[in-house]
């Protein structure tokens, strides 16, 4: 199992999402207003119900466990017919969306085989089928941004829907295709006591998704009720742009649960693994932050001067959910080396708490921006704990290179938030200057990169050399 392989495969899926997705919002917000786009966001908002409460048996666990049987050639057909039963126990589940106005009832459906194929996806990736997925996934989205021009053409929200439920049949029978290609053809597999005991495993995490909804969104559904659709839509477009740094760095960290339970499963040394990705992925965060912030704001002006009024809640955003981002690396090696999961739960718990109250203070005072500080305290909140807790279930261990990275990021946090040229310049230089000075990446571990790395990617070895 290649990491930076995978990582490279599961990337073409995120640059498609970030193009298709742009000529849909330059398209949406030339011909329809933010109160459609509003709409939009609450099917979106939906989405993350779907996978955040009835998702019982949360992914993480699902391709941890069908990783660890793969690695060790003990994979057999019944536990992926068993975890693909999950989705369907929970289709009565979604009735509850039937008191919601009619396009949502309409999208139940859609949520379902959303849902579904996140199923999928999570045991494909266990099994080193990230080329399957990526395509499977570059085709759901294309239909998901492209094609739905159509309907917001014709300003049909109904017609919306249809369009993303067609895109969702595809890429299930799709995924199906792939799964049963090397599996054989497989049927869900009711078993409940099965599930059950991965939901016992797993509860601290399932519970912290759902209480990690309300972290998550809570500021959302707050300025939807607070200020109502049109700022929802100013705001929602300003947390969709901002992202898209997560998103990207979303897809190399993807990677390392299963491969980090793939050899974890075969005896590798997980802290050496925790921190040399933790190390390297801070620095594509600090650069990704950099970059994207003067050029979101850019993107914004020109393209969508409509939602300018949120260009300050934009900026805030990108600090409080991209700068932390590496560090979620660290709650993989967490997961990937099975310990207490916990107090992942009491950590969301006081989030999702925290956003609402907070969001409740803030959005009617500052209006959107007050939603974006909510997220920025949560984010500072979030990323002490996690490292806390790694350094005590010794998965992770803050030596002189990790104190170094540890240090540079709140002062990249407080500079990005002037986004003037010359601050921005002078915190890519300081961010390059400590990783080089204090060679936060070592000659051997840039080794260990070069192992995995593709022919033609061979440059970024001497790019990495350049700076650390």
């Amino acid at each position: 199992m290649n990491p930076i392989k995978n990582a490279l495969k599961s990337l073409s899926v995120t640059t498609t999402n970030i193009l298709v997705a742009l000529i849909f919002f330059i398209v949406t917000a030339k011909i329809s207003s933010p109160e459609f786009f509003g709409k939009v966001a609450i099917i979106q908002l939906l989405e993350v119900v779907a996978t955040s409460f009835f998702y019982f048996v949360p992914g993480q666990i699902i391709t941890r466990e069908v990783s660890y049987l793969y690695a060790k050639n003990e994979l057999r057909k019944d536990v992926i017919e068993k975890f693909f039963a999950m989705p369907f126990l929970a289709l009565p589940f979604f009735l509850v969306f039937l008191t919601f106005p009619g396009y949502v009832k309409l999208a139940i459906p859609y949520l379902f085989l959303f849902l579904l194929n996140n199923v999928m996806i999570s045991i494909m990736t266990a099994m080193d089928m990230f080329t399957e997925s990526a395509i499977s996934g570059n085709i759901f989205l294309i239909i998901r941004w492209v094609v739905s021009i159509i309907a917001v053409l014709k300003q049909s929200i109904y017609l919306f829907v249809l369009i993303w439920l067609i895109g969702g049949v595809i890429a299930v029978a799709m995924n199906y295709a792939f799964m049963a290609r090397k599996v054989g053809l497989f049927l869900p597999s009711f078993d409940i006591p099965f599930i059950l005991k991965h939901f016992r495993i797993s509860l601290p995490l399932y519970l912290s998704s759902v209480a990690g909804f309300f972290s998550s969104q809570g500021d959302r559904v707050t300025t939807a009720y607070l200020l109502g659709s049109y700022d929802l839509g100013v705001y929602q477009f300003s947390a969709l742009v901002a992202g898209v740094p997560p998103m990207v760095l979303s897809a190399l960290i993807n990677v390392l649960l299963p491969t980090a339970s793939f050899y974890k499963a075969l005896g590798k040394d997980e802290r050496r693994m925790a921190s040399i990705s933790f190390r390297l992925l801070s620095l594509l965060t600090f650069l990704a932050v950099i970059v994207s912030i003067p050029v979101g704001d850019a993107v914004i002006l020109k393209l969508f001067p409509e939602y300018a009024s949120g260009l300050r809640a934009f900026d805030l955003l990108i600090i409080a959910t991209a700068l932390p981002f590496y560090l979620s690396s660290l709650t993989t090696f967490i997961v990937a080396t099975k310990k207490d999961l916990r107090p992942f739960f009491v950590l969301s718990l006081i989030n999702g708490g925290l956003v609402v109250s907070t969001s409740y203070l803030l959005i009617p005072r500052l209006g959107v921006i007050g939603g974006a500080i909510s997220q920025l305290i949560v984010s500072v909140g979030s990323s002490v704990f996690t490292i806390y807790y790694a350094i005590r279930t010794e998965v992770f261990s803050i030596g002189r290179k990790e104190a170094v990275v540890l240090a540079v990021t709140p002062i990249v946090g407080f500079g990005m938030s002037f986004n003037t040229p010359l601050v921005d310049l002078a915190v890519l230089t300081l961010v390059v200057s400590a990783f080089k000075v204090f060679k936060v990446v070592s000659e051997d571990e840039i080794r260990v990169v070069d192992l995995f790395l593709p022919t033609r990617l061979k440059f970024i070895l001497a790019v990495l050399r350049a700076i650390a």
